[in-house]
């Protein structure tokens, strides 16, 4: 492992980054054509990617040079016994760019260029792609920040490159010549401004956050046209030339940062767990409360609830079971499938959905000191336990995919299957001595029904569910108890709930539970 400038770790087998960069500033032939503000524009090239985009200087070729120079140069450097084949290089040059006067091609004008003889003297623009033939260069990002004599000398630029583009490294993988092009009319040429605008696009977090490890050179280029200080006659254009593939990462994100990322996606999946428990939240207050106060519509009434008695003490006898010994001895022996449910079923209107508002409130702490318990006559040990349920849903209409989704949100992960899910629960339940609690009321209304909840109610979880008699809810298991005769303290003969059959109180197993309840037609207010 190496490090590089500008902080970047680098792997000896990860491709290694070059920089050569050139400026011709100075014209021995004609002074009229001088340019001391590109040695700084140089400079700046040169800092940004040494020290944030992780690139090695390659100081052989520098200011002012001539055409030989210019050519001899990159060809040594192309030629070399130590490049390889996923080297990535970038070769910037600014000076002046001329379109001849037949139109036909585009060339640079370098240090011995004669301005009496541009034709001859001045080097043609292709010729810096044939010099790299033959080498085993094939990612080279090409920037010309050279100025024009008319508009569209940029485009017959890269015009003249892209003749070759048919021969450059066909076949290679995530090879290709990229050709960044700052079209500047030389009446008008702003000088210095390219190299500002490339940091500026660099370092924006707007063009990439921390999660990218490269930047994407479209986007770079894209949010340099873009910029309010480009001036409006120069626009900056970019080519992609003998791809096979997406271009290569020549850009590294500066702002790349893993412990960021995760930073990000934790904030995202808190608002998401958020945003379910606030969907929670409406479900209890708008269904389950209502129900277990017996009012529909005003608060001021205060609580109604009365009767059912028995099955409130036996919920909250399996709710509170958890640091009893005898209990434990259930979890860890002669449990079968099914012991970790408990299922509330009962005729319509029988009242089942408020028994199970009220065990919910009571649970959560701070709904629990809203509900009078003496007046109500609860004894405490019909009193479930402050947090004994941790997630409390109303499944009318829900998917069993917003079911499982709801499950995991309320656990603080999140799953695409169930099989994940109990996974998941699982292991966080190492070490916790209180099983993962679930209520869930009106099961059987599921849209469309579905076994998901059932299925979720694996040994890593517990589940109180509610359920209409005349419904398909999964067959009961007989307990002590039953809803239908707890469910009004003096049942009417001939009633539904005279004829409904024994409480189908699930069992529950170690280390997780889930309660659930189904309903059947809105029950009446219960007085």
């Amino acid at each position: 492992m190496t490090s590089s400038a500008g902080g970047h770790t680098l792997d000896e087998e990860s491709p290694r980054r070059y920089l050569i960069a050139a400026a011709v500033s100075h014209y021995p032939k004609c002074a009229a054509w001088d340019r001391p503000g590109l040695v700084h524009a140089r400079d700046q090239i040169i800092e940004l990617f040494t020290e944030k985009l992780g690139y090695r200087h390659h100081t052989a070729l520098g200011l002012d040079p001539t055409r030989v120079q210019l050519t001899d140069q990159l060809r040594a450097f192309c030629t070399s016994d130590e490049r390889r084949d996923d080297d990535l290089v970038v070769v910037y040059l600014s000076g002046h760019g001329e379109v001849l006067e037949d139109g036909s091609e585009h060339v640079l004008l370098m240090a011995d260029t004669d301005p009496a003889d541009v034709t001859y003297t001045a080097l043609p623009t292709a010729d810096l792609v044939r010099v790299l033939r033959g080498t085993r260069i094939r990612r080279l990002l090409l920037i010309l920040d050279t100025c024009y004599s008319g508009q569209g000398g940029n485009e017959l630029a890269a015009a003249a490159l892209e003749r070759l583009g048919a021969q450059w490294a066909q076949g290679q993988s995530n090879s290709g010549l990229v050709i960044v092009s700052s079209a500047q009319p030389r009446q008008q040429a702003k000088t210095g401004v390219f190299p500002d605008l490339l940091g500026k696009a660099v370092g924006s977090q707007a063009t990439a956050g921390p999660a990218p490890a490269h930047l994407s050179i479209s986007a770079v280029v894209q949010k340099m046209n873009a910029h309010p200080d480009k001036p409006r006659y120069q626009h900056i254009s970019l080519s992609l030339i003998g791809l096979s593939g997406e271009p290569p990462d020549f850009l590294t994100n500066p702002r790349h940062d893993v412990r960021l990322t995760d930073v990000d996606l934790a904030l995202q999946d808190a608002a998401e767990f958020d945003a379910y428990a606030l969907q929670r939240e409406t479900e209890f207050t708008s269904r389950l409360l209502v129900r277990a106060m017996g009012y529909h519509g005003d608060a001021a009434q205060g609580w109604w609830f009365c009767g059912r008695h028995r099955v409130l003490a036996e919920l909250a006898a399996w709710l509170n079971q958890d640091g009893d010994d005898a209990q434990e001895d259930l979890f860890t022996h002669g449990v079968g499938e099914g012991e970790n449910v408990r299922i509330v079923t009962a005729g319509p209107g029988s009242g089942k959905t408020a028994v199970l508002g009220l065990v919910a409130a009571l649970t959560m702490p701070e709904r629990r000191r809203t509900v009078p318990v003496d007046a109500l006559g609860l004894q405490p040990d019909w009193i479930p336990g402050e947090g004994s349920i941790d997630v409390v849903m109303y499944a009318q209409n829900l998917t069993d995919n917003q079911i499982l989704s709801g499950l995991a949100a309320a656990a603080g992960f999140k799953c695409a299957t169930v099989g994940e899910f109990l996974e998941t629960l699982g292991q966080r339940n190492d070490g916790h001595r209180r099983p993962f609690t679930v209520l869930i009321a009106a099961l059987t209304r599921l849209s469309p029904p579905t076994p998901c909840a059932r299925r979720s109610c694996a040994p890593s979880s517990s589940t109180l569910a509610g359920a209409s008699a005349s419904s398909s809810a999964p067959a009961p298991i007989r307990s002590t108890g039953s809803a239908s005769a707890a469910s009004q303290p003096n049942p009417t003969p001939g009633s539904s709930t005279s004829t409904v059959p024994a409480t189908p109180i699930a069992r529950r197993c170690w280390p997780t539970r889930c309660a659930t309840s189904s309903k059947a037609a809105v029950p009446p207010p219960i007085g």
